[in-house]
């Protein structure tokens, strides 16, 4: 009887963050209006989405969010087998109006990079993350449908407001383009991405400098 073992495995996690309605009005007219003073950072963004400097974690107004993350990264090290203590290496806004989107990337010298999704009008796009193995990406064989899941090549994931979704950082990804057909604000998809670290316990968690993006 053919048996099967499922090897190394990637995690990809998700939480929805309690009281999220009025976090997310909270965090939406702040991105707004930060949006309105600094340009875009150009990164992954395309297509006119923008993006802000990477030092979110450094603005009080912003502590809200940072806590939720802080918490949840930290159930994670725990499952994932990393000994704290976690820092948070950098974070950033994300607006994406109608025809936008984010490309092919990674997040080098990060352990757990992640999304949290503040607006999400209809048809915004999904997330996706691409198996990491380079074998896998190399040899693409004609596959039958309806494999499950652990055997995907490309996983694409539906955002929801008010949820986060967590993952090693050198997992590739990136995000569809929005598609919606709402206008003005309604057609903005609005999130906060960012990057953790593990820190010596002598170090100051929240503003720290080591992640790249």
């Amino acid at each position: 009887m053919l048996k099967r073992d499922l090897m190394w495995p990637t995690p990809i996690y998700h939480k929805d963050f309690p009281d999220s309605k009025n976090l997310n009005k909270h965090l939406f007219k702040l991105i707004k209006a930060w949006s309105k003073k600094d340009p875009t950072v150009e990164k992954t963004n395309s297509n006119g989405g923008w993006h802000s400097p990477t030092n979110m974690n450094e603005k009080k107004e912003y502590q809200p969010l940072i806590n939720h993350l802080f918490q949840m990264c930290t159930e994670i090290f725990k499952d994932y087998g990393i000994e704290p203590k976690v820092g948070l290496g950098n974070m950033w806004a994300n607006i994406n109006p109608p025809n936008a989107y984010n490309k092919y990337h990674i997040h080098p010298n990060t352990d757990i990079s992640g999304v949290y999704y503040v607006q999400v009008p209809k048809d915004a796009g999904c997330l996706w993350l691409e198996d990491p193995r380079p074998g896998a990406n190399i040899h693409l064989p004609r596959r039958v449908p309806n494999l499950p899941r652990p055997l995907w090549r490309v996983t694409k994931i539906p955002p929801i407001e008010g949820r986060c979704i967590m993952f090693p950082g050198w997992v590739p990804h990136g995000v569809e383009e929005n598609n919606t057909k709402a206008k003005g604000d309604k057609g903005l998809r609005v999130s906060v991405s960012f990057n953790f670290i593990q820190t010596p316990n002598d170090e100051n968690q929240t503003h720290l400098h080591k992640a790249t993006y």
